[in-house]
C-alpha cells in the first residue's frame, strides 16, 4: 500500500508491504510472513532534508509443528542492519549462524543534502539501525541470542557511470559476543 508522494526520492508519505510464502505444492511446511512499514518526512524544506523511518517484522514457522529448515530461517537483511556481516548475527549452532524463527529491525535515516556539489552526483546520509534475530525451534539447548544489535554511521551513494554505488562507514553500538561486525562496506545500488 503506497502513499508516498513519489516513487523516486520521496519526501513524504509511507509505504506498507506484506509478503507471505505458503507451501502450496511443496514438501516444505514453512509459513513465512514479512511486514515492512516505511515512513518518509521532510525535515527541512529549505535544504530538502528528508527523514526515513522503517520497521521490518518477519516470522517463519512450521504448519505441522516440525522444525523449520535452516535455509528457510529468518535473517535481518544486510541493508536493515548495517555494521554487521551479512547473515552473521543471531542464534549460533557451534560457530555457524543459523538464523531464527523471528527477525525484526528498525531503521532511522536522514539525508544530508547540499553537503557535496551537485555535479558530484553523490548523496550523503546518517543512519541508526537496530535489529534482532531470535528463536530456534529445533534445539532448546541453543542460545537464542535474544539481544538487540545496533549500529550508527554514514552512507554515501554515488551515481557512477557503472551505476549507483553505496559506501557505508559504521560503528556498532550494541552486539552479542557471537556477532561478526563490519565497519566498512561497499554495495552496488542505493539504500535510501
Amino acid at each position: 500500500y503506497d502513499l508516498r508522494n513519489s516513487r523516486f526520492e520521496p519526501s513524504s508519505g509511507n509505504k506498507t508491504s506484506f509478503y507471505q510464502e505458503l507451501p502450496v505444492i511443496s514438501d516444505n511446511n514453512e509459513l513465512s510472513n514479512t511486514l515492512v512499514f516505511t515512513q518518509y518526512k521532510s525535515l527541512n524544506q529549505a535544504t530538502s532534508m528528508v527523514g526515513k523511518a522503517s520497521l521490518l517484522f518477519k516470522s517463519v514457522n512450521s504448519l505441522d509443528g516440525s522444525d523449520v529448515r535452516i535455509s528457510k530461517r529468518a535473517f535481518v537483511p544486510y541493508n536493515r542492519l548495517r555494521g554487521f556481516q551479512r547473515g552473521k548475527i543471531g542464534p549460533t549452532d557451534g560457530t555457524d549462524h543459523i538464523g531464527g524463527n523471528y527477525a525484526a529491525a528498525l531503521n532511522l535515516e536522514a539525508n544530508l543534502p547540499n553537503l557535496l556539489p551537485e555535479d558530484s552526483r553523490t548523496e550523503v546520509g546518517l543512519f541508526l539501525d537496530v535489529g534482532n534475530v531470535w528463536g530456534v525451534d529445533y534445539n532448546d539447548a541453543i542460545d537464542s541470542s535474544n539481544e538487540l544489535r545496533s549500529s550508527a554511521g554514514v552512507a554515501a551513494s554515488w551515481l557512477s557511470p557503472l551505476g549507483p554505488m553505496t559506501f557505508i562507514l559504521s560503528t556498532n553500538l550494541s552486539k552479542a559476543n557471537t556477532d561478526e561486525t563490519q565497519s566498512f562496506s561497499f554495495n552496488l545500488g542505493t539504500t535510501f
